[in-house]
């Protein structure tokens, strides 16, 4: 009989550690959630029909200024593109600065390599988008969003994934705050490096 006692206590406190265990699992992988917007381009933001032109525009602005600032940094454009996939990066934001679009990843930057040299020698991935939230100063800050070797997802500036989809979304806390400024980074030294890069558009 003790020995059966004994067997069973040492049942329910095995059973009982592994409910903590199983417990604290499930809050660790737990990530508070914010409401964000997503778009590629300003006439998807305007034609969504949430923010206006004017705010549509005032919001990518600051998504490209941010995207000068924060945006990683390489060496070499095959650094960069082996961190974000073929055509999509560019020369650093000197040879940048009269760009005034949103450039599509897979669309070749139409800068040479003379041309980036004259941006200091860097590369930076290109921006299939951007990420922001109702207010401009808020949870969810404004910046650019970039292309990822995951199929359906987009990366930060910071190196955090995010569903790569056009309109209202869903992001953890930690991927909506600002980025911290960019910094000159080594080949896999980037967010999670691997897999294939699709062809999918940002949106679609």
């Amino acid at each position: 009989m003790t020995t059966v006692r004994r067997r069973k206590r040492s049942g329910r406190v095995t059973l009982a550690a592994m409910g903590l265990s199983v417990s604290a699992l499930a809050l660790t992988g737990c990530e508070e959630q914010v409401d964000a917007f997503q778009y590629s381009s300003v006439d998807s933001c305007v034609i969504a029909g949430k923010f206006s032109e004017a705010e549509c525009n005032q919001r990518f602005e600051v998504a490209r200024a941010e995207h000068a600032r924060a945006a990683p940094r390489f060496q070499s454009r095959a650094d960069c593109e082996a961190e974000f996939g073929a055509a999509a990066c560019g020369p650093s934001e000197a040879a940048l600065a009269g760009q005034s679009a949103v450039p599509t990843a897979g669309q070749a930057p139409g800068q040479t390599e003379t041309q980036a040299s004259a941006g200091g020698g860097l590369w930076m991935p290109l921006m299939i988008g951007w990420m922001m939230g109702n207010a401009l100063r808020g949870p969810v800050a404004t910046q650019p969003l970039y292309r990822s070797p995951e199929p359906g997802m987009a990366r930060t500036a910071a190196g955090a994934s995010v569903d790569a989809k056009a309109g209202p979304v869903s992001v953890s806390k930690a991927a909506a705050a600002r980025p911290p400024a960019g910094q000159v980074v080594a080949r896999g030294g980037f967010g999670r490096t691997g897999g294939s890069f699709g062809t999918r558009s940002f949106g679609g």
